[in-house]
């Protein structure tokens, strides 16, 4: 039988626990006040307590989700669970402290301090002495957090084996106060890996480890278009002048707007007017941005935003095609095209 008491309240909520800031660092409290009476029904779960939790750094929107066990005739503080940890933690150590009602003791012989790792889900317990256990519950990295920051990850981890010395348990009823501080490296940026959602809602098909990458962002691909379309329209100056556009990966946005500055049609013109999820800065990828986002982008033929020389451009089949810069074509020849959006 046990009891669990948790929080779950809005990062925008302002709690009486707050004790400070600092540039590296933000405190979060949790308190909570347990019922007068309890009704154990079963081995079911009876959640009680209230509290407000307050945001730490990088993550406006977490939980942490004290549980009580019943020994004996007493409940003890058997687990203390933090969720909803987004990627934007990477980087930074948590520190977590249970203390009573008005002593400044923390009831935990040290804190506990857990790294996050710099890809934003994986989790290390440092600290030595604290008298607790790390499990890892969840590892997410991908879905929405409950953050108001567009905050990508919701990783679940617990504390268990809690005691305050190393052989006994905490009473329940003197846990009524929970700290959080976050702390480290992290600069709060969002972490994301090749197949997540991006900002614009598109596709994340290159990320700052992406080799030949050398630009430090990350690339998201839109929806292709529905038709084929010519590179540059017959008329535009752009069909049989070579422009100078480049063919490496940090390319395609500058290519695409000497298109767009040449051409009045064709498929650097419609990635250039693009829209997606409320941005518009997105371009026409070049050979190596396209190739390197063959294994996450819809099978077709694909115009890319570099040339081959005054009258034709490289293009790819996805995903069977020739390797980058192989097959070329004329820039009349018709082709669909896939906008890209590359950001910090």
């Amino acid at each position: 039988m046990d009891s669990v008491f948790s929080t779950r309240e809005s990062g925008r909520s302002f709690s009486k626990w707050l004790v400070g800031f600092s540039s590296l660092a933000a405190i979060a409290v949790i308190s909570y006040t347990l019922a007068a009476n309890i009704s154990i029904n079963g081995n079911s779960s009876t959640e009680f307590g209230q509290g407000i939790l307050v945001t730490s750094t990088c993550d406006s929107y977490l939980i942490i989700k004290p549980k009580a066990v019943l020994v004996g005739n007493t409940f003890v503080l058997d687990s203390i669970e933090l969720g909803d940890i987004s990627t934007r933690t990477h980087d930074n150590s948590f520190t977590l402290q249970v203390y009573g009602e008005t002593s400044s003791v923390g009831l935990l012989a040290q804190p506990a301090i857990i790294a996050v790792g710099a890809n934003g889900k994986t989790f290390t317990k440092t600290s030595i002495g604290d008298n607790t256990t790390l499990e890892t519950v969840t590892i997410d990295s991908s879905s929405p957090g409950g953050g108001a920051n567009a905050e990508i990850g919701a990783s679940v981890i617990k504390l268990t084996s809690i005691t305050s010395d190393g052989s006994n348990k905490i009473p329940a009823s003197q846990a009524v106060k929970y700290t959080l501080q976050s702390s480290g490296n992290g600069n709060c940026s969002m972490v994301y890996s090749v197949g997540d959602v991006g900002p614009a809602g598109g596709t994340i098909g290159i990320t700052p480890s992406t080799p030949g990458n050398s630009t430090g962002k990350y690339f998201e691909i839109g929806t292709p278009s529905s038709g084929t379309m010519v590179w540059c329209g017959s008329s535009d100056p752009g069909y049989s002048t070579a422009l100078g556009t480049g063919t490496a990966i940090g390319t395609g946005a500058s290519n695409t707007a000497l298109i767009a500055a040449n051409c009045t049609t064709g498929s650097g013109v419609y990635a250039d007017q693009y829209t997606q999820g409320g941005y518009s800065d997105w371009f026409l990828p070049s050979a190596y941005e396209l190739d390197a986002v063959k294994d996450v982008a819809p099978s077709g033929g694909y115009a890319t935003s570099s040339e081959r020389n005054a009258t034709t451009g490289w293009y790819q089949n996805i995903p069977n095609g020739q390797p980058v810069l192989q097959d070329h074509a004329g820039k009349w020849f018709s082709l669909r095209s896939l906008p890209m959006r590359s950001f910090n």
